[in-house]
């Protein structure tokens, strides 16, 4: 079987998210599906809604309620919300209906526990020929071996 590139963006850098969309617009100007999928984006401090403008070939998806912040009685229930969306992701690679996938702040998800990175492994082996955009603050080691090209976006200034 064949394996799409795997990208990972990640840092304490902004644009992280910024760069994917970026690939994901370029990837649709070539005639080709995107889907995005976002974690740890409860907080609403992102807008994208102008995807919309590119439906059918560019779709987000977000899993998680809004809230105002992380806290610790809502932990579990944001634990079940980030592995919808992973499970999500599954069936887009086992249905190969996309692509590219955009995992967007799947490298957080990992990183807090709320996915395991054996997990992500796992995920990224089952991504068939699809292009995988994964990003957040930290880089998965475990999911490095994988990667066609692996992108520190860090604060210089």
């Amino acid at each position: 079987m064949k394996i799409g590139k795997i990208y990972m963006y990640y840092g304490q850098g902004k644009g992280k998210t910024t760069l994917a969309i970026g690939q994901g617009l370029r990837a649709v100007s070539e005639g080709r599906s995107v889907v995005m999928v976002q974690m740890l984006d409860f907080n609403k401090n992102k807008d994208y809604s102008y995807l919309k403008n590119f439906e059918p070939n560019f779709r987000a998806f977000k899993f998680e309620k809004e809230r105002d912040g992380f806290s610790p009685e809502v932990k579990n229930e944001i634990k079940n919300e980030i592995l919808t969306a992973f499970n999500f992701a599954r069936k887009i690679f086992e249905t190969g209906e996309s692509d590219m996938v955009i995992l967007d702040g799947i490298l957080d998800a990992v990183s807090m526990g709320f996915i395991a990175d054996d997990d992500l492994v796992e995920l990224l082996k089952k991504g068939g020929e699809a292009e995988i955009i994964l990003t957040g603050a930290e880089k998965c080691e475990k999911a490095a071996p994988y990667t066609t090209r692996i992108y520190s976006i860090n604060i210089e200034k």
